[in-house]
């Protein structure tokens, strides 16, 4: 496969929307024996999403327009509906983006060539660890759901990085890699809180 060293065995991608490094979805991996490889995929979920961003929006400027008009039994309603259209476009989206950016993960060798935001050896990794989100939907979207994984580095000079888990099948998708990657030769100390 293209991207890989002689010898490298390639355990396992995700990419997805549910993940996220800094305030902007989509991001992904790929995990090989030797390397952890993090890919930035915010022009594919922010392209996905500008549709749906752009129809709420329309309906937001409607609600303030119809507010300042003064049709006061009107304008009691409409942030209902917002809210209402709200969350069936956000759900769609999410799924939509999210099976979109699955079928990029599928094939290694095209994720291989993207950008690469970030790539560390083996030997660069002091430790792996791992928050689960919670189980279910976050209605409220404050982010207590959210889950993690940090990498710490070796180099204490250099911040950990840190990429957002939103999702719980994607955490799981993410553990698999994480554990098949720290067990291997010469080991990384992978932790993992509930």
């Amino acid at each position: 496969m293209e991207g890989l060293e002689f010898g490298e065995l390639f355990l396992g991608g995700v990419v997805s929307s549910y993940l996220a490094r800094g305030r902007i979805s989509g991001f992904g991996f790929c995990f090989t024996d030797r390397r952890i490889i993090g890919f930035k995929m915010r022009r594919v979920a922010l392209a996905l999403k500008a549709p749906f961003v752009a129809a709420i929006g329309v309906l937001y400027v409607v609600v303030i327009l119809e507010t300042l008009s003064g049709a006061a039994l009107l304008a009691l309603f409409l942030p209902l509906v917002l809210h209402l259209a709200n969350w069936p476009i956000t759900g769609l989206t999410g799924r939509t983006s999210e099976r979109i950016l699955s079928r990029k993960a599928s094939d290694p060798s095209k994720l291989m060539k993207r950008r690469r935001d970030f790539e560390l050896r083996r030997n660069q990794i002091e430790e792996l660890l791992m928050k689960s989100p919670g189980k279910g939907h976050n209605i409220l979207r404050t982010g207590g759901l959210g889950g993690y994984l940090k990498i710490t580095l070796k180099d204490y000079h250099s911040k950990p990085i840190e990429v957002k888990i939103h999702g719980w099948k994607q955490h799981q998708r993410l553990r698999d890699l994480v554990i098949n990657f720290s067990s291997s030769e010469p080991k990384v100390r992978a932790l993992e809180y509930p």
